[in-house]
């Protein structure tokens, strides 16, 4: 131990590690719990299904038990299997979550600039940033060099050469936490560019095609007729990674600046943990699958008020017709109380001209691709073109039919055959457009 550093610098340096380390592993936690509550309900699961927020899920998992190894290893002050055993475990996570950090941006270039499917190499991604962990943690393990450090009193790397020291660090740690940080950089670089590029591209076809359409009617209504190109407009975050690398002195503490960097490389390792939940509380995913979750069960309690209210209202008209039955009687004789009967019935138009059948015993159901089909053969609209219908609140099940209404407000003398089926036919394709476009959008969402 270097003459510089007292009991007191390295108590201080040592605490400083462990309550860092253990507030990161409590936040940790605490995250993970509420994304499982997010998860567990159908309502808001689909808002979490996304590759790169499931590979953060993993890495926040990583990093509470590297918050957990840290406050372990911060607390000891002599050698033994748990010193080196909690170095070890530090290790191998530390390393997961580097690479499981490098593949969300790798994934983010290959789906985006490469048109990967990224749901295909989410195990892959997992799989290599655990393989890797292992291949980097274990050697030194296995040879002894994790345990008590002499040169900073605490549990680090266990040799006291400082060449020896050094190249196991860098071989083994820092090495690899620095390609993985500028494999980071270049991908999300890439990304950048293509997206500048991308839009470029996209403001001058926009400026092409309004000059061209200005320029004649007949192109215009030509390319209003044909199906517009999809542009989607990828929301991305840039992944800010701030990886604390542990100071290599060689020659132990000496003076207070390598006290000073002490420090500030165990407030770094112990506020990893702490970063890293933080990113994750405010990942786009969580934040959507939390007001879903919210809404919902705002919702719920609102029906739930309700339906008690109604209940107590209806108890308390209950309790009004007793006192005023009971009151009323005064001859002893015991009427029975008052008797409301409902019955329901559904009305259904049969035709459009003809006179609407208010039987509730013979209601006969007319269906939706029904009626569209007499509509467009002109059974309807030719029999009874002098009659009049009032506005009909039927609804059908094909989500293109939304109010009989607004088809019989449509109708006019000339050529309504053709203006309504011509209208359903339009809001069918830009239904089916719309659906489509969702469906593509759900799929690009998922594999980012």
């Amino acid at each position: 131990m270097s003459g510089y550093m007292t009991d007191k610098m390295t108590t201080t340096s040592n605490q400083l590690w462990a309550v860092t380390s253990a507030v990161g592993a409590g936040l940790c936690f605490l995250v993970l719990v509420m994304i499982f509550v997010v998860w567990l309900h159908p309502k808001s699961r689909p808002c979490l299904d996304r590759v790169s927020w499931r590979i953060v899920v993993w890495a926040l998992a990583a990093n509470m038990v590297f918050a957990i190894a840290s406050a372990v290893g911060g607390q000891l002050t002599e050698a033994g299997f748990l010193c080196g055993f909690s170095i070890f475990v530090l290790q191998l996570m530390l390393q997961f979550s580097s690479f499981l950090l490098f593949s969300i941006a790798l994934n983010l270039q290959l789906v985006i600039v490469h048109n990967f499917h990224g749901q295909q190499l989410e195990k892959v991604y997992i799989i290599v940033s655990a393989a890797m962990a292992i291949i980097l943690a274990v050697p030194p393990y296995a040879s002894g060099m994790y345990g008590w450090d002499p040169l900073e009193s605490d549990c680090w790397y266990s040799n006291d050469d400082p060449r020896t020291r050094l190249i196991w660090q860098i071989s083994t740690q820092m090495l690899w936490t620095a390609l993985t940080a500028l494999g980071e950089i270049i991908a999300s670089g890439t990304v950048m560019i293509w997206m500048l590029r991308h839009n470029s591209h996209m403001r001058q076809t926009f400026a092409f095609t309004s000059t061209f359409s200005g320029t004649s009617s007949s192109s215009s209504q030509g390319m209003s007729d044909t199906a517009p190109h999809a542009v989607r407009s990828v929301d991305y975050r840039r992944i800010v990674l701030r990886i604390a690398l542990h100071s290599t002195v060689a020659g132990g503490i000496h003076n207070s600046t390598d006290y000073n960097i002490l420090l500030l490389s165990d407030f770094l390792y112990g506020g990893r943990a702490i970063v890293y939940a933080l990113l994750a509380a405010s990942d786009p995913a969580f934040i959507r699958g939390t007001r879903v979750l919210f809404k919902h069960v705002l919702e719920q309690w609102d029906r739930r008020q309700f339906s008690i209210h109604n209940t107590g209202s209806v108890d308390k008209r209950r309790r009004l017709f007793r006192s005023s039955d009971s009151h009323g009687n005064t001859d002893g004789k015991s009427l029975p109380g008052p008797i409301v009967h409902i019955e329901l019935s559904k009305i259904v138009h049969h035709d459009f001209g003809q006179k609407m059948s208010q039987s509730s015993s013979a209601n006969v159901h007319l269906n939706d691709s029904d009626a569209i089909d007499r509509m467009a053969d002109g059974k309807i609209l030719d029999q009874h073109p002098q009659q009049t219908l009032p506005p009909s609140n039927i609804h059908f099940k094909d989500p293109n039919i939304h109010n009989v209404s607004l088809l019989h407000d449509s109708m006019d003398t000339d050529g309504p055959r053709e203006r309504v089926v011509q209208g359903l036919s339009k809001q069918r394709k830009d239904h089916e457009k719309q659906e489509v476009g969702e469906t593509a959008e759900d799929s690009f969402w998922k594999n980012i």
